[in-house]
C-alpha cells in the first residue's frame, strides 16, 4: 500500500471541535511555526540572577548612554531598578525624609530583628513600603551598621508607628528603646498593588480602606495594580507609576547608578510640570515630553482624559506661551486614557471607549487628535505593541491591528483564549515582540491555572499570519535586549501579595528552560482515513524530524530525542488515545528512520512532544511524516 503524507496546515485552530479541525493542528505548547512547519521555541537562561529584584516587574525599557553604557529599566510594584552589566541598581524615588525623635526604635521579640519604629509626625507609609535609616547608634544587640540599612515595613500600627525586621542583629531585652537622637528615615514612594482591584462600590478595594460600607474608588497609585511607564529623554530616563508623580533620572551625573530618580516638578527650572499622570512618553521626532491623564495647571487633581506636553526640547517647561510649544488637549470620548503606544509618526491613544491618533503638526497647536476607532479599546495598559510600524493589541473581546486603519484580526484561537482569561485580573495582560521570529506574544492570567498571574500566552506570527498557544509565566518582555536576546520577567513567591520577587530570563538561547527540559508539544486534529467510512490499519510510520543545534551553546549532555505519537480514534467524541503507538525518534540511531505500528481506527491524531525522560534535548522540528495505511476491519 502507498505511504500517505501527514502534513496538517500550519498554525493552531482551536475555536472549533477537534473533529472540525481536521487537516489542522489543534493544540500546542512552546511551539512556533517556521515556513509552515512546527518547531520548539528557543531556550532561556537566568539573567542577572545574582541580584534580588523585589516586586513583580510589569515594565521594561532598554537604551544606551552617550558613553555607550547599556541600561535596562525595570519597574515593579515595589521599586524601580536600572540594570547595567547584569547588576541591579535601585533608583526608586524618595517621597519623604523624616528626622525621628530621640531613641525611635523599640525592640520586640527576643532573638529576632523585629523592631517598632516611632515617627514624630505622620509617616504616610503602607505595608511593604521600603525605608532607609541613617544616623542610628547601636543598642541591645544591634550595631550601628545593622540599623543604618534599608528595610521593609512589615506592619502599620498607626499614623506614627510601624514595625520592621532588621536582617542582622537580634534583640536581647524586649521593650528596650534606642537608636540615639540623630536618626533619619528616608521613605521610598508607596508600593503599588500586585493584584488588580476590579470594580468599585461596596466591598471592593483593600480591606480597611475608608469608612465601613463606603464605596471604593481605585484612583490612587497605592490602590491600583502598579504599572510604570518609562521613556528616554536622550540618555536620561523619565518614569511614572500609574496615577502617581513623574520622576526623572539622569545618566550624566556623578555616580548615576547610585542616585535615585527625583520628582520632575522639584528640579530647578521646572515650570508648571504635572505632578500626577497615568503615563508619560517622549515623542521620538519632535522631542516633547508628554503626560497622559495628568493634572491641569494650577490644580493637583488628576484629569484622566487630559494630555499635556512640554515645550519642544525642554522637558521642564510646561507653561503654554506664545514663545514655546507647550500645550494640552482633553480627549472627549471615554472616561480615562488607558494606554498610549508610539508608532510611525504618530501616537495611538486608547481611552476606555475609543482610539485616537495623536500626530505632530507644529505651531500653533503642536499636536492634532483624530478619532480613528469607535467602541474599541485595549484590555490593559501593557496589552499593545508596535512591530514594524503596525500596532497590535488585545481588547476585551478581540485582537486588533492598526497600520492606517483599525482592523479586527481573524484569530482561530479567540474563544479559547477569552474563555480561559481570568477577567478579574485582565489588566495584567502583557504584550511583547519577538522580532527575530516575526512574533507578537500576549501573556495572560488563566482561569485554568488559577494563579491570578500571567501563566499562558497566545502568539501571532505577523508574516505567516499564524497563531499558537502555550504556557509560560511572563509579566514583562523586552525584545532584542542589550546582548541581542529577548528578556522576559517572571514573578516568584506568593503572587497574590505585594511581597514578591522577579527573575529575569534571556530567551532564544540554548536548549533548556534554565537547565530543565523544555516540555513542548504539538497535536493535530483527528484526520479521517478514507473519509472515516471504514476502519483502516496503520502498519508503519516514517518520521520526518530535524534536530536543530545552537552554535553559541555547548551541546555536551544534550541528546537528540523526540516522541512522535499516533492515536487511533473511532468516533469524534471518543477518548483520544483509544489506540496509541509512541515512536521514540532518536537522531543518533539510523534505525529510527521507520517504525512499525499496529493501529485500527477511523481517524488518527498525530502528536509530537519533547522527550523528558533524561538529559535535555536538542530543539526539534517536525516535517512531513508518512504513514502506511490500508483498509481493514475492526479485528
Amino acid at each position: 500500500m502507498p505511504l500517505v503524507k501527514i502534513q496538517p496546515k500550519p498554525g493552531i485552530v482551536k475555536d472549533v471541535t477537534e473533529y472540525s479541525s481536521e487537516g489542522s493542528w489543534y493544540d500546542s505548547d512552546k511551539i512556533r511555526f517556521r515556513l509552515g512547519f512546527p518547531e520548539v521555541i528557543g531556550g532561556w537562561q537566568a539573567y542577572a540572577d545574582a541580584e534580588t529584584i523585589y516586586g513583580t516587574c510589569r515594565s521594561m525599557i532598554q537604551w544606551t548612554s552617550l558613553s555607550l553604557e547599556r541600561f535596562i529599566g525595570l519597574g515593579t510594584n515595589q521599586k524601580y531598578y536600572i540594570e547595567a552589566g547584569q547588576y541591579i541598581n535601585d533608583i526608586t524615588p524618595i517621597r519623604a525624609t523624616i528626622a525621628l525623635g530621640s531613641n525611635p526604635f523599640q525592640t520586640q521579640e527576643v532573638g529576632t530583628g523585629k523592631m517598632k519604629v516611632t515617627t514624630p509626625t505622620g509617616h504616610d507609609a503602607i505595608e511593604f513600603d521600603w525605608v532607609t535609616f541613617s544616623g542610628a547608634t547601636g543598642f541591645d544587640g544591634f550595631t550601628a551598621d545593622q540599623l543604618n540599612v534599608e528595610v521593609q515595613i512589615t506592619e502599620i500600627i498607626d499614623a506614627t508607628n510601624f514595625y520592621v525586621v532588621f536582617p542582622a542583629g537580634a534583640t536581647i531585652t524586649p521593650s528596650t528603646s534606642g537608636g540615639g537622637a540623630s536618626v533619619s528615615a528616608a521613605f521610598q514612594i508607596n508600593v503599588g498593588l500586585n493584584t488588580q482591584v476590579y470594580a468599585t462600590g461596596w466591598g471592593s478595594g483593600p480591606w480597611g480602606r475608608g469608612p465601613w460600607g463606603s464605596a471604593f474608588a481605585p484612583i490612587s497609585p497605592t490602590d491600583n495594580l502598579r504599572f510604570w511607564s518609562n521613556s528616554n529623554y536622550g540618555q536620561d530616563l523619565v518614569i511614572n507609576p500609574r496615577y502617581g508623580d513623574i520622576y526623572y533620572w539622569t545618566a550624566s551625573g556623578v555616580d548615576p547608578l547610585n542616585t535615585r530618580a527625583v520628582s520632575l516638578s522639584s528640579i530647578a527650572g521646572a515650570n508648571d510640570a504635572p505632578t500626577v499622570a497615568s503615563q508619560v512618553l517622549v515623542s521620538d521626532v519632535d522631542r516633547h515630553l508628554i503626560a497622559f491623564g495628568c493634572n491641569e495647571i494650577g490644580s493637583s487633581s488628576q484629569n484622566l482624559l487630559l494630555v499635556r506636553w512640554s515645550s519642544q526640547e525642554d522637558y521642564l517647561d510646561w507653561e503654554p506661551r506664545t514663545d514655546n510649544t507647550a500645550g494640552g488637549f482633553t480627549i472627549s470620548n471615554g472616561s480615562e486614557i488607558v494606554s498610549a503606544i508610539p508608532t510611525q509618526q504618530q501616537i495611538l491613544v486608547f481611552t476606555d471607549k475609543a482610539l485616537f491618533a495623536m500626530a505632530y503638526t507644529g505651531p500653533p497647536y503642536t499636536f492634532s487628535f483624530t478619532r480613528i476607532g469607535e467602541s474599541v479599546s485595549i484590555i490593559g495598559p501593557k496589552a499593545g505593541v508596535d512591530a514594524r510600524g503596525t500596532v497590535y493589541w488585545m481588547d476585551n473581546n478581540n485582537f486588533y491591528m492598526y497600520s492606517g486603519s483599525v482592523v479586527k484580526m481573524q484569530c482561530p484561537v479567540l474563544s479559547y483564549v477569552f474563555s480561559d482569561l481570568e477577567w478579574s485580573q485582565k489588566q495584567k495582560v502583557a504584550a511583547g515582540v519577538n522580532a527575530q521570529f516575526n512574533e507578537i506574544y500576549w501573556w495572560y492570567p488563566s482561569v485554568t491555572d488559577g494563579t491570578g498571574e500571567n501563566s499562558r500566552y497566545v502568539c501571532y506570527n505577523y508574516v505567516e499570519n499564524l497563531w499558537t498557544i502555550g504556557t509560560m509565566d511572563r509579566t514583562a518582555w523586552l525584545d532584542l535586549a542589550t546582548d541581542g536576546f529577548p528578556i522576559g520577567a517572571m514573578p516568584n513567591g506568593d503572587l497574590t501579595e505585594k511581597n514578591t520577587t522577579t527573575s529575569l530570563y534571556q530567551h532564544e538561547y540554548g536548549y533548556t528552560a534554565d537547565g530543565s527540559n523544555i516540555v513542548a508539544h504539538v497535536t493535530s486534529g483527528p484526520i479521517d482515513i478514507e473519509d472515516g467510512e471504514q476502519f483502516s490499519f496503520i502498519s508503519r510510520i516514517i518520521p520526518d524530524v530535524q534536530f536543530v543545534t545552537d552554535p553559541r551553546v555547548s551541546a555536551a549532555g544534550i541528546t537528540k530525542k523526540v516522541n512522535v505519537q499516533v492515536y487511533g480514534v473511532n468516533y469524534p467524541m471518543s477518548q483520544s488515545g483509544y489506540q496509541t503507538n509512541t515512536v521514540l525518534v532518536q537522531g543518533e540511531i539510523p534505525t529510527s528512520t521507520q517504525k512499525n505500528l499496529r493501529i485500527r481506527a477511523r481517524q488518527i491524531v498525530l502528536k509530537a512532544e519533547s522527550f523528558t525522560g533524561g538529559d535535555p534535548v536538542y530543539k526539534w522540528r517536525l516535517g512531513s511524516n508518512r504513514l502506511q495505511i490500508q483498509p481493514d476491519g475492526m479485528k
